[in-house]
């Protein structure tokens, strides 16, 4: 695969987001031309300029107000003109059109309206989802979904639970999608976590220099499970009250922060859980961590218990809640019966109590989530578009 054109919904600070950037920062590094169009902007912008040609479609109307779709679409800063319609001027797409790319690679399921505008290019595009079924329900419009589904060339899956999925409720196969899982730039991730002043961190937030702190990360939303976070939080400082929890990704502002302390004050401990704002300087505080904590009710494979991992944590989470579950495995003792808060609870305990196990198991996680280096799957990734990009597309859209 010489040239590669993606396509991304914006440059926000989010995973799928992130992992756009780890991959585009390799492809760069290894010579690959790369272009990417984006759906709109946010801080990621300036990364994504230095290692690619970025392409713009910035100046969407807000989205209607009223609705789950458009509060969890503005809140991610996913826009939708109030037809439903995005358009792309001719000039751009003459742009394109020179720059004589190979294929197209959309990351993440909800780019099927992006991926119309560029049709009249003629190229064969793959998917890299991400996404389990609350979020395809959520984010992809229906129209938009069964256009990128029954032209798509291949599927990449962010983890077993997500191709699951796709072939049990959307009709893809085994022979039109694989696993990839989440894949991370490891070096620049192990610098920042390196750089990180873990002292000063923990100062900013009044907690002990020696103090236990237990991390969890993600938007304040029902599939993030943070008010869960915040009844295991309970559980465990009844019998650990020295023990601090750290959440990275409430807005201050928020109508879910304003319920979330609500609860924190009437339980009695505020004064122990920290939640804190996403943005740009969230690895400084996983670099403070010593547990990590997915409370998630689904999640396909955040890169953040790869973070987490880098940085020697040991990562808990429900079985039945998507792919993480594939990383934490069966033989840590992390992973707990879905929502089952004691059982967390308890293990969060144990290994608050025990530095050697936490240490041990972080070895653990810490070599799997080297396992997801972009040197170890990008090549993967581009075989594969090798391969498929090169079958005739009549021979794929006949076997659906």
């Amino acid at each position: 695969m010489k040239t590669l054109l993606f396509i991304g919904h914006d440059a926000n600070r989010a995973g799928a987001q992130y992992l756009l950037l780890h991959l585009l920062t390799y492809l760069h590094e290894t010579g690959v031309k790369t272009g990417l169009v984006l759906g709109d902007g946010g801080p990621l912008l300036p990364d994504y300029e230095r290692v690619t040609t970025v392409y713009p479609l910035f100046s969407p109307p807000a989205v209607q107000a009223g609705g789950l779709r458009g509060r969890v679409l503005s809140k991610l800063g996913v826009g939708q003109p109030a037809n439903g319609q995005r358009t792309i001027s001719a000039e751009l797409l003459q742009r394109i059109r020179e720059a004589r790319y190979d294929a197209i690679l959309a990351n993440t399921i909800a780019n099927g309206g992006l991926l119309r505008l560029l049709e009249p290019l003629g190229l064969p595009f793959a998917l890299y989802v991400h996404e389990l079924e609350t979020s395809i329900r959520i984010y992809a419009r229906p129209d938009d979904l069964a256009y990128e589904l029954t032209r798509v060339s291949h599927v990449f899956c962010g983890s077993e639970a997500v191709r699951q999925n796709l072939i049990r409720h959307h009709g893809l196969t085994t022979g039109n999608t694989s696993v990839l899982n989440s894949l991370i730039h490891t070096q620049t991730l192990l610098n920042k976590l390196a750089a990180v002043d873990r002292r000063a961190v923990r100062q900013q937030l009044t907690i002990p220099v020696n103090a236990v702190i237990v991390g969890g990360c993600g938007n304040a939303e029902w599939r993030k499970g943070v008010d869960l976070f915040l009844l295991v939080a309970r559980q465990v400082l009844n019998t650990h009250p020295d023990t601090y929890f750290v959440w990275v990704g409430v807005n201050e502002s928020g109508e879910e922060a304003r319920r979330l302390r609500y609860d924190l004050v009437r339980m009695g401990i505020a004064n122990r859980v920290h939640l804190l704002p996403p943005g740009g300087n969230y690895l400084d505080y996983v670099a403070c961590f010593d547990l990590f904590t997915l409370t998630s009710r689904e999640d396909p494979y955040p890169l953040v218990i790869l973070e987490a991992g880098l940085n020697h944590n040991p990562v808990l989470c429900f079985a039945q809640s998507g792919g993480s579950p594939d990383y934490v495995g069966t033989d840590t003792g992390c992973l707990v019966p879905y929502l089952d808060l004691s059982a967390m609870a308890r293990v969060i305990g144990q290994l608050a109590d025990d530095k050697a196990e936490r240490n041990r198991l972080g070895v653990i996680f810490y070599e799997r989530a080297l396992r997801h280096d972009v040197a170890a799957l990008v090549p993967q990734l581009l075989a594969k578009l090798d391969l498929v990009v090169a079958q005739p597309t009549a021979v794929q859209y006949g076997s659906r």
